[in-house]
């Protein structure tokens, strides 16, 4: 049975899987020797990395307040930022990581930040990655000359952030201290300076019932300004061993009464509600786009399938995910020699109506790196008899014996041995 997230505890120093170990490192009191976060934590249908976690912003539905291992990282100023390494390292880990093709992949800088407080570092980066793929740059603060100096040469950069309507009656502190309109007035500089749309990507929300009106009247705006896609998306809720504020969310109005708070699909340890958007918000959402002439993404997959021509899984949580079309049909025999190639045995590889079914043996297990890797290399749904949507700690040992995330962060297997053997 799931628990509503207010039934967890306040705060737990355990490290609960392997990509809770790679997002933070060890936590505060460890008795070991510390472990860094990994420069490049999962691989969904992005690669989704940072130079330095932490954000000085301090969103108060921000996802690292509430896991136990970045939670001291957001919002605490400048004191609270981590360097992780040097911007050519963390190119390194994407280039020796089996996971990783650079013609195919997306990689996402920021996913643990904010672009605005490693501009140096990106640029950096960026000189080091020698590759084609698209590097989107989340970016919430307001986009300025020095961000357009640092990256606007470079085509395959994709200027992004999430704008975030607040409900007219909110205070100023609540949900985010970033103004829209200042968030605007930066997207207007950079198309002024001749980025393209393209280059610019928009994450709208999170919405609900309380924001929906100026979500509404912030899309219409955007169709005005000759934008024609964007994502959008609900609220989210999770738990890596510090529980939210549910009063402050309640009173700010994120947590609007009307939420199914404990609807995160099956699975997943960190989400206790995932994404949720009533169907009368939505409504609402989809007709703003339509009168704007912008085409709205509920999920990042047909975002990038549609509007950035890059290969993507047809599998989700280990199964179809029907929007994105019909997957494409494959020689099993191909999959067999890609998975062995990553390390796997698989004892069958079947057709079905939903994709391609993979039987592994009892000791391997894909997770959600592994399945959407597969999948996007294929453009095909595929999908396991032992599947995990986030790897385990043991996991870990075969993503570092099969190089699938490499190197892993110096004492990874340390921390891994002292909770195996508790």
């Amino acid at each position: 049975m799931k628990k509503s997230y207010e039934e967890l505890p306040v705060i737990s120093s355990e490290v609960v899987n392997g990509e809770h170990l790679l997002l933070g490192g060890t936590l505060p009191g460890w008795p070991g020797r510390p472990v860094k976060p990994a420069f490049f934590y999962k691989r969904r249908y992005t690669w989704d990395g940072d130079i330095i976690i932490g954000c000085t912003i301090g969103c108060s539905f921000c996802y690292y307040r509430w896991i136990n291992n970045t939670f001291m990282t957001i919002g605490r100023g400048r004191k609270g930022l981590r360097r992780i390494g040097e911007p050519a390292e963390a190119v390194e880990f994407l280039e020796q990581s089996r996971l990783f093709a650079p013609k195919r992949d997306i990689v996402m800088l920021c996913a643990r930040s904010d672009g605005s407080m490693q501009i140096s570092e990106i640029t950096q980066f960026l000189h080091a990655f020698r590759h084609p793929s698209w590097v989107f740059v989340l970016h919430r603060a307001p986009f300025g000359r020095r961000q357009l100096e640092e990256w606007g040469d470079d085509e395959r950069v994709v200027f992004s952030t999430t704008i975030t309507p607040k409900p007219p009656e909110s205070g100023p502190d609540s949900w985010t201290p970033i103004k829209p309109e200042r968030q605007i007035e930066g997207i207007r500089f950079l198309l002024r300076e001749g980025i393209p749309h393209k280059r610019i990507s928009l994450m709208l929300g999170p919405f609900n019932s309380n924001n929906v009106d100026a979500g509404v009247e912030l899309i219409l705006r955007l169709g005005e300004m000759g934008f024609r896609f964007a994502t959008y998306r609900g609220c989210s809720v999770g738990n890596f061993g510090v529980a939210p504020d549910r009063d402050r969310l309640r009173r700010e109005g994120f947590l609007d009464g009307s939420q199914d708070e404990s609807s995160a699909p099956g699975g997943h340890d960190y989400y206790k509600m995932k994404n949720w958007l009533a169907p009368a918000v939505e409504e609402k959402i989809l007709r703003a786009g339509e009168e704007a002439g912008m085409r709205l993404h509920r999920f990042t997959g047909t975002l990038y399938k549609k509007e950035y021509g890059v290969p993507v899984a047809y599998n989700r949580h280990n199964r179809w995910r029907r929007e994105l079309g019909q997957w494409r049909r494959v020689d099993p025999a191909r999959l067999n020699a890609y998975l062995r190639w990553l390390g796997y045995h698989p004892r069958s590889i079947k057709e079905t109506e939903d994709g391609y079914f993979v039987e592994l043996p009892e000791t391997e297990v894909a997770t959600e790196d592994v399945a959407m890797t597969v999948g996007a290399e294929f453009r095909t749904s595929v999908l396991f008899n032992n599947y995990r949507i986030a790897p385990s700690l043991g996991d870990l040992r075969f993503y570092a014996e099969n190089h699938l995330f490499w190197p892993l962060p110096e004492g990874w297997e340390e921390v891994v041995e002292y909770y195996q053997r508790r």
